[in-house]
């Protein structure tokens, strides 16, 4: 036997292997673009080449690079259009099958030197979510899901399903770039979840926080203003884990919605969406709801 040579090993890479091909195709597709993308994205080439797309909202050379790289990576494995956060693209108008890229997802952190960020990409059929890849440079960490297999968890040689639990009691909130009626009410809401001291809170500056409610790392994440790019992927993930998921009105999440609510069980989700419609009715300005994003 070769020295250092680890049998098991091997076998557990076949187990993964063989669980990895029982996806449909674009699963495996979406790894290798995510992988390529981290790894391009931690060569921090390009992260220091920073500028202002809007308001508080940056973007770096990175960005666009890793875009780039996935955006090809995908159209030469599988052929289906490509809709990225920087470079933009076209749904299909026949309703085919095609990805929603962000190449990284909390580039305020990244151009920081911070690795709290992610690669997010899912693949989208008329207007549902069908697969997702979630990649998380900080942890080396994967996380998939494909529309009625559940979510899974994948870390070197092995993947494992993953569920949503209540138990951190961390709720994670954004009020991004909500604006109006919509900003003062995640303003309200945040005073009155505190004040409420029911559960501990966080604000992270990306979507990995989908990724890890769908791993029950915390129990909740609250968006006051969000588009599908971010979140498609981690939506996919967390109804998978078995979690719940709807706007931050109450409307079942579509790929259309500028908000999100997203909890690790109903009682919890009943709770907070109570807590955004009351700091809601108290506001002067007009419904939120009825605001732009």
């Amino acid at each position: 036997m070769t020295r250092g040579y680890d049998p098991s090993r091997r076998i557990i890479r076949t187990v993964r292997d063989l669980q990895l091909s029982s996806f449909r195709r674009e699963i495996s597709a979406g790894i290798g673009a995510a992988r390529r993308g981290v790894e391009l994205a931690e060569s921090r080439v390009g992260a220091n080449h920073v500028s202002v797309k809007e308001g508080r909202d940056v973007v770096t050379a990175s960005d666009f690079a890793v875009e780039e790289l996935m955006r090809s990576l995908l159209l030469d494995s599988l052929g289906q259009p490509v809709v990225g956060e920087e470079q933009r693209g076209a749904r299909p108008s026949d309703r085919s099958g095609y990805w929603l890229v962000d190449p990284i997802c909390g580039t305020r952190n990244y151009a920081s030197g911070m690795s709290l960020y992610c690669v997010n990409l899912a693949f989208v059929q008329g207007d549902e979510v069908i697969a997702a890849v979630v990649a998380d440079p900080s942890t080396s960490e994967i996380v998939i899901a494909e529309r009625d297999r559940g979510a899974w968890l994948l870390k070197g040689d092995k993947l494992h399903k993953i569920r949503v639990s209540a138990l951190s009691r961390m709720i994670v909130v954004e009020d991004g770039k909500s604006k109006g009626a919509r900003r003062a009410q995640a303003a309200a809401f945040f005073a009155a979840a505190i004040s409420a001291d029911r559960w501990d809170f966080r604000s992270l500056g990306t979507t990995l926080s989908l990724p890890y409610l769908a791993a029950g790392r915390i129990a909740a994440y609250v968006l006051f203003s969000i588009s599908a790019v971010h979140s498609a992927a981690g939506s996919l993930l967390v109804t998978e884990a078995g979690g719940i998921l709807s706007d931050i009105d109450g409307r079942a999440w579509t790929i259309d919605s500028s908000t999100m609510l997203a909890c690790a069980n109903q009682a919890l989700h009943n709770d907070l969406l109570d807590l955004v419609t009351h700091v809601g009715g108290l506001l002067p300005e007009a419904n939120p709801a009825k605001s732009g994003p």
